[in-house]
């Protein structure tokens, strides 16, 4: 065998890292003091389920940022939802106009209520906007601004 290809090989097995993690269990708890189940009420016959779905997702990236932890069924707090009101707008308008004009505005109107088990410790209406501008605005940023503002209220900012 060629040296240099005897060095890269011996190389390749010495960099190569193996990791591996093992536990035995003695006793098992569950941290259930701040963990949150999101859950969409949103009904699917009226067009609405897509935006609940892509709310559903900006909720779980802004909920991590406000110390309540994501679980299932067994979590101690549920933050139900339901859009009311969602209008994707236009784009093209928004950008033609600079945001300026009302009609091309992107709305989402959602209700929220953060229920511990099986009573309702808060409650809101959030209403959401893109007016969008030069680019026209992003529909991810009307979602993200409704999930930021629901965020807010769980971190008790509002």
């Amino acid at each position: 065998m060629k040296p240099l290809a005897f060095t890269t090989l011996l190389l390749a097995f010495m960099l190569n890292a193996c990791a591996g993690a093992q536990s035995e269990v003695k006793k098992s708890w569950r941290n259930t003091v701040n963990t949150v189940l999101i859950e969409n009420l949103t009904p699917g016959d009226n067009g609405l389920l897509e935006a609940g779905t892509r709310l559903h997702t900006s909720l779980e990236n802004s909920v991590q940022k406000t110390g309540f932890l994501l679980a299932g069924k067994e979590s101690r707090f549920h933050l139900k939802y339901k859009i009311l009101e969602y209008d994707s707008g236009s784009r093209l308008a928004r950008m033609a106009t600079l945001g300026t004009s009302s009609s091309a505005q992107a709305k989402l109107k959602v209700k929220v209520a953060l229920y511990n088990e099986e009573e309702m410790v808060g409650g809101w209406v959030v209403d959401s906007w893109l007016k969008g501008g030069i680019a026209g605005g992003s529909e991810e940023k009307l979602f993200a601004k409704a999930a930021e503002e629901i965020a807010g209220h769980l971190k008790g900012d509002f």
